[in-house]
């Protein structure tokens, strides 16, 4: 069964009895562990998430009804294939979503993936699992042809002669205890092309190969398996990719050893039944849209001297923590962005109330007296930007400017720039 779904749209039914449901909902928690390694948490002070950081918050079960929260992607389980996409874009053909959003994340550094090497715009993906396979694919069997990887391996074994340093408690064991004395156990580290990254590598692509149904994939895959004949095959999981410690100079290297990671830590594979591999790969659209609205702006807008902020604190002790998104420092402007549909009917324009507060925090802590927000734009209605001002009565009446606006991140780079150019402008 295939499910295609936008964020907080409608329930589909999975067609799972209440064990299958229960299974369901184990294997999302299990992910749900794992997604903080790699920059993708929520924001934890989004009264949406509560309290509770131990049950997966990827979907809202209703029975057995499914709805999405505010992550877009891929989850397979069991004979169910679910697609979530944004919901900023259901005026877009399905076909050109994934593209669309890789191009949002090619922008990103949080989410460490070689989007920005591929032309992602002449390729063509029904499935986001099918993307990400193709980017693994892609940019492994690149980095390994031109640059094979060989390592330092501990090995610890019984040789003839000595060899690195003596292993006393298995040669005890194994040899004097048993009369073999002659022999001996060592340790030492050979320069082996059969090493733990070489192994995980080949795990990862034989798994992928048993997802995929791109036959670019397929052919990338197969060429790494071939590539990698001579390793040894091992079944590998998450904590395995500890296990490697890669110099830093190897920076490509590096990245395939993350994407495999990702691809271990989102799956469940049952070795007694090939025909339940599980797989989930989720993205918080929050953290996708702050991603590129940053980017955008630190790349097309280097005269403005952009910088993402770090957390702070409102109080000199140090408590009531805050974190806005991009300060400009020329001129000093503070912009945080939030991923939510306004519904402008009031006199509040669609702004929540703890918003308001927050960005008069961050203006009083960062001595900053103008604030924007940025959100996203829903729909191909023409919006207003709209204008807030607060007098500051501890500094003799000074304004604090809060502008609001919505940018249509769904349309050509030269548009967004051009909506973002207009909107840093404060007169």
């Amino acid at each position: 069964m295939i499910q295609s779904i936008y964020e907080f749209g409608k329930e589909v039914s999975t067609g799972f009895s209440d064990d299958k449901i229960k299974r369901f909902k184990t294997y999302l928690d299990e992910v749900w562990q794992s997604r903080k390694q790699y920059g993708l948490e929520e924001n934890e002070g989004d009264s949406f998430y509560g309290s509770d950081k131990k049950n997966q918050r990827f979907l809202t079960f209703d029975g057995d009804k499914i709805r999405a929260n505010n992550y877009v992607g891929f989850i397979k389980f069991e004979e169910l294939r679910v697609n979530i996409y944004p919901k900023i874009c259901q005026e877009m053909p399905q076909e050109q979503i994934i593209s669309k959003v890789l191009y949002w994340l090619s922008y990103g550094k949080k989410i460490n993936l070689p989007f920005a090497e591929l032309p992602l715009d002449r390729q063509a993906f029904d499935t986001w699992l099918e993307a990400f396979i193709f980017l693994f694919a892609h940019h492994t069997e690149e980095i390994l042809t031109n640059q094979p990887y060989q390592s330092y391996q501990e090995i610890t074994e019984e040789t003839s002669y000595l060899r690195g340093s003596l292993a006393i408690s298995q040669y005890v064991q194994h040899n004097v205890l048993t009369g073999r004395h002659q022999f001996f156990h060592c340790t030492y580290e050979p320069f082996l092309y059969d090493n733990q990254f070489n192994r995980i590598v080949k795990f990862v692509s034989r798994m992928l190969l048993s997802f995929t149904n791109n036959e670019k994939s397929k052919q990338k895959l197969n060429s790494l398996l071939f590539l990698l004949d001579d390793v040894a095959d091992e079944y590998c999981q998450e904590s395995h990719c500890d296990l490697v410690k890669l110099n830093p100079l190897y920076q490509d290297l590096a990245i395939v050893l993350e994407m495999s990671r990702m691809f271990l830590s989102s799956s469940s594979i049952s070795q007694s039944d090939s025909n339940k591999n599980n797989f989930c790969l989720l993205l918080p659209m929050e953290v996708v849209f702050e991603e590129f609205i940053f980017g955008i702006i630190e790349t097309h807008f280097k005269d403005r001297k952009p910088n993402a902020q770090g957390k702070g604190f409102l109080t000199e002790q140090n408590v009531f923590q805050i974190k806005n998104d991009i300060i400009l420092q020329n001129p000093k402007l503070v912009i945080d962005t939030k991923y939510k549909i306004r519904d402008k009917k009031d006199n509040k324009k669609g702004i929540s109330q703890t918003d308001m507060y927050q960005m008069l925090a961050y203006s009083i802590r960062r001595a900053i007296d103008q604030v924007l927000l940025i959100y996203p734009k829903n729909g191909v209605k023409p919006t207003e930007v709209d204008i807030f001002t607060i007098a500051d009565k501890f500094a003799n009446g000074k304004l604090v400017t809060i502008k609001a606006t919505d940018i249509d991140i769904c349309i050509e780079e030269d548009e967004i720039i051009k909506q973002i150019d207009e909107v840093l402008a404060f007169n």
